[in-house]
């Protein structure tokens, strides 16, 4: 299912002009993709494209396939292979989600390294196969949303070690709604409610409230380069009294390579990145709170691209193939 800012309410309505950003949703266990109206008129109006997977329904989902149909629709998306109503409409920018079952998928579909710009986890469970043994292939900026009342997915040993899990994500961010549950972040009134019968925490209305709250600015400062999005998200965080846990400090592990070559380093206001290997490559660098500053550039074997950046640290990655090499690179 799709929703879009349109001209009006309705089917198959025709949309706004855009170009507009995109989150791409996968569900809860034994939930479906329309479970999350809510979730999805929010980020609407603020200008995003909500698409929410049908795939894997029911009690026997596989997990592996739900990642990798993540990160087909999240490709397709990035690379504008869209058509009907849509088509010319999406700028490529595009956020993975998802929802318990779903926000372990989404480690899953990180594994599989598709051109995204973020990751949001909505009370994330762990998976089979493991989204705990990949989250070192987490290479985005992650935000992970937790109830700290949620007993179907508790917070101890499924939102905080999959979140600790994302060691070379560039930005992570934890937050904890208090008294918040685990369908909070769904419809009310959805399958996941009979999962968590007597709870008796935040209303569906608050914690959806909350949650778009913190996801807004988030996904503004990594989908439209909004510089002012993270200390938007910290100030929404202390008006509303959410536990905000944030770094930002691009604590990447670094791979030593004679793939990846960055020059000179530190760099008097820039310098350049070589792909020094025998195979076509995609580079990204981000700045020090984890935002893209260079997006997706196409590199030849032994070609050179010259770059003016700000002053401050920089992380360089070259992703060739499903190989990902990273460098520190300081800017004076």
């Amino acid at each position: 299912m799709v929703w879009y800012p349109a001209m009006q309410d309705g089917s198959e309505t025709p949309p706004l002009s855009g170009p507009f950003p995109t989150v791409v949703l996968a569900h809860g266990f034994a939930m479906g993709p329309a479970d999350y109206e809510g979730l999805a008129e929010g980020l609407v109006e603020e200008g995003y494209v909500f698409v929410s997977l049908g795939t894997e329904l029911g009690f026997a989902a596989n997990h592996a396939m739900y990642g990798l149909d993540l990160a087909f629709v999240s490709n397709a998306v990035a690379d504008g292979d869209v058509s009907g109503l849509l088509e010319n409409v999406l700028n490529g920018r595009v956020a993975i989600a998802g929802h318990s079952m779903g926000g372990g998928a989404a480690w899953l579909a990180a594994a599989e390294q598709p051109v995204i710009d973020a990751v949001v986890a909505l009370a994330p469970a762990e998976t089979s196969p493991s989204a705990l043994a990949v989250g070192s292939e987490m290479s985005v900026p992650l935000l992970v949303i937790s109830g700290s009342g949620d007993a179907v997915t508790p917070p101890s040993t499924q939102h905080t070690p999959l979140y600790e899990s994302a060691v070379n994500s560039p930005c992570r961010a934890f937050v904890s709604i208090a008294d918040g549950g685990h369908c909070g972040f769904a419809d009310p009134g959805t399958l996941c409610d009979f999962g968590e019968l007597g709870f008796n925490g935040l209303p569906h209305a608050e914690q959806l409230e909350m949650t778009l709250g913190v996801t807004i600015p988030w996904l503004d400062a990594f989908l439209k380069d909004d510089l002012n999005g993270l200390d938007a998200l910290d100030a929404f965080a202390a008006e509303v009294n959410v536990n905000l846990e944030l770094a930002c400090a691009l604590q990447v592990e670094e791979v030593v390579s004679d793939k990846l070559d960055v020059h000179p380093n530190p760099g008097q206001g820039g310098g350049y990145i070589r792909n020094a290997s025998m195979q076509q490559a995609n580079l990204e660098v981000y700045n020090a709170r984890g935002q893209r500053v260079v997006a997706g550039l196409e590199l030849a074997p032994g070609q050179r691209v010259e770059l003016r950046l700000s002053p401050g640290m920089h992380i360089a990655k070259l992703r060739i193939g499903a190989e990902v090499e990273a460098a520190t690179w300081i800017i004076l």
